[in-house]
């Protein structure tokens, strides 16, 4: 969830300083630099984000050719300075930056009361971990890291700097994402690779195994992997990236959360193209496997509106699960097919999934927007979602693209197996290819309406959003951006489970946002969807509508305010209406004045357990 760049063999700070940057998104509640001066090690660290501070703060740093910054999300430690990353040992023999979580660092800090360590965090514990085993390998660095690496358990991605050895680097990695790049005679290792977009368009790349360690020590660069208990030296299989597609601009939006959402059309367009190669293996395998989906966040509530579409459009039974909870859930078998939805392809619960269904010999599908990703590396089926960079840590185009993708897999599988005649499949492609400029009204045509609302309700505290069907996992959905970007309490939940306990909060600050089915493409929905406002009316409740051609009588009977909305089919209409619902959540943080594309306490890609 944090951010690494490190850089040896050439006189790059100010570079890596931009790098650091661009990886903000993945980490920005403190930020730091450790840096070969004279030999020794120099660090700055400090809290907030390096967006908002200058490279002038870091001047004796600023000739290092050695050197390492992160960028932190909290997992262990206060958010002080102290606890910001590089670490260096209690000797400040070396100096690392880290991502994910060392499972064993208590127990190993209890073993060494000799460390007098001086942070709340595992990271530390690591750097001494390290920095003893290189003084026990009398400088063998490669020794040093072997040890470590049998050492140290959980997750990590560490990149570190040894005092006195100018020009060296080194890094270490068990499932959590880490990228080695040259540029010229140097040596980049980053934990994405927005960060080398800094050096260069394009670069000739390695994505490191896990239990993998590298070495660059003056222009030679040696890797070694450890499999079945055994280290053999590797080949690193570099391949020129174009990093040109990492870099972002706003291009005159205020937020890159309202560009993304404005993006969203191309994104389905885009989708279309990239799934026609493997949609035919894909459903092909379908139809013959147990098929389930997965996600985290967002991505397991995309997969469960795709749920829905399997039911609707090919009368076939698809699970969801959320990653975390997944393998407690499902026993996995060669039977079994996998689809893993993730933007950044490296959220570490869904790829402990992923991992689980590859030892079972299951097969896998992965639906991701960054290529290179872990998960699109593992996949079966790597469905690239090409939606572009997604800059704002909510996932807004990139949730569009994902449900279009299970939207086309369950037309063609209702088709293949006969649910869907001909014809209406015909229908719902030509639906789809007018989804694009659907969005495109929604947008240039409802934003007015919606920031209205938004404005005119932001300051209120508590919030239910509802809906049945497909409508429901929209409604979950919705009020999760509402709360990522308001900081407001909200609640998701099926309209009619409502009823059941949760009614008696309505109050009258505590307002309701409903997702209408169309009541002209799902009438038995729509009602029963009614049935229950009229519930919440009754009890004086404020509600918020967000729907398709509903009657004016109605409108004015139930709704405080009504938001209406195109009418495209029964499934795509949940598209049209989350993106009404990213741009209402994206209004009231406006009003709120929320830092929008940063909200606190997130992150973009959740790489820890």
């Amino acid at each position: 969830m944090c951010g690494i760049i490190g850089v040896a063999g050439a006189p790059a700070f100010d570079t890596a300083f931009a790098g650091l940057k661009a990886l903000e998104y993945r980490g920005y509640d403190s930020f730091g630099f450790a840096g070969l001066v004279d030999e020794e090690i120099g660090l700055f660290k400090k809290v907030g984000a390096i967006s908002e501070s200058s490279i002038n703060e870091i001047n004796h740093l600023t000739a290092a050719r050695t050197l390492v910054g992160h960028t932190r999300w909290a997992t262990h430690g206060r958010v002080v300075q102290e606890n910001a990353h590089p670490h260096s040992d209690h000797q400040n023999r070396i100096a690392l930056a880290h991502n994910g979580v060392i499972a064993n660092f208590a127990a190993l800090k209890v073993a060494n009361p000799q460390w007098d360590l001086s942070t709340e965090t595992d990271s530390e514990v690591a750097a001494n971990v390290i920095a003893d085993a290189i003084e026990a390998a009398d400088g063998d660095l490669k020794q040093a890291l072997r040890s470590a690496i049998e050492t140290l358990e959980g997750e990590f991605a560490i990149c570190g700097i040894v005092r006195g050895r100018q020009d060296t680097i080194f890094a270490i990695k068990r499932k959590s994402p880490l990228i080695l790049g040259q540029h010229g005679a140097a040596c980049l290792v980053a934990s994405d690779r927005a960060a080398l977009a800094e050096f260069a368009e394009t670069m000739p790349m390695a994505f490191l195994d896990d239990d993998c360690l590298v070495v660059f020590e003056e222009g030679d660069l040696t890797a070694e992997i450890r499999e079945a208990g055994l280290w053999q030296t590797i080949e690193l299989g570099f391949e020129k990236e174009d990093l040109s597609a990492s870099k972002a601009d706003l291009e005159g939006y205020p937020h890159f959360m309202l560009k993304e959402i404005n993006e969203s059309a191309e994104a389905v367009t885009a989708m279309r193209s990239e799934l026609a190669m493997d949609l035919d293996a894909i459903v092909t395998d379908m139809q013959v496997s147990e098929v389930s989906m997965t996600g985290s966040g967002s991505s397991y509530y995309v997969s469960m509106i795709g749920q829905y579409f399997f039911r609707s459009l090919a009368h076939f039974s698809v699970p969801t699960y959320p990653s975390d909870e997944y393998l407690n859930l499902r026993a996995l078998s060669r039977r079994d097919l996998v689809m893993a939805i993730s933007q950044s392809g490296e959220t570490f619960d869904t790829l402990e999934v992923f991992r689980e269904a590859i030892a079972a010999k299951a097969g896998t599908i992965a639906i991701n927007n960054v290529t290179g990703s872990s998960m699109q590396r593992l996949a079966e089926y790597p469905i690239f979602q090409n939606s572009g960079k997604e800059v704002c840590v909510l996932s807004t185009k990139s949730v569009i693209s994902q449900i279009s993708a299970l939207y086309l897999m369950a037309a063609e599988l209702g088709l293949r197996n006969g649910f869907l005649r001909r014809d209406d499949h015909v229908q719902k492609l030509k639906d789809y290819t007018a989804l694009p400029d659907v969005l495109r009204r929604v947008i240039a045509g409802c934003s007015e309406t919606i920031k209205r609302v938004a404005y005119h309700n932001s300051r209120i505290e508590h919030w239910f959003f509802i809906g049945r069907g497909a409508h429901y996992p929209v409604a979950l959905e919705s009020a999760l951006k509402f709360k990522e970007v308001s900081y407001l309490h909200a609640e998701g939940m099926p309209a009619g489970f409502f009823k059941h306990g949760t009614i008696s909060m309505i109050d009258d600050n505590f307002y309701t946002v409903v997702f209408l089915p169309s009541p002209v493409n799902a009438p038995a929905l729509y009602q029963l969807t009614l049935d229950n406002i009229y519930e919440i009316r009754a009890r004086g409740g404020k509600v918020i509508a967000f729907g398709h051609g509903v009657e004016p009588q109605v409108r004015d009977e139930l709704f405080y305010e009504y938001i209406d909305l195109p009418d495209l089919n029964a499934e795509l209409n949940t598209l049209i209406q989350l993106t009404a619902g990213q741009l209402f959540a994206y209004y009231c943080a406006v009003s709120l004045n929320r830092n929008i594309d940063k909200p606190r306490a997130l992150a973009k890609s959740v790489t820890v357990r």
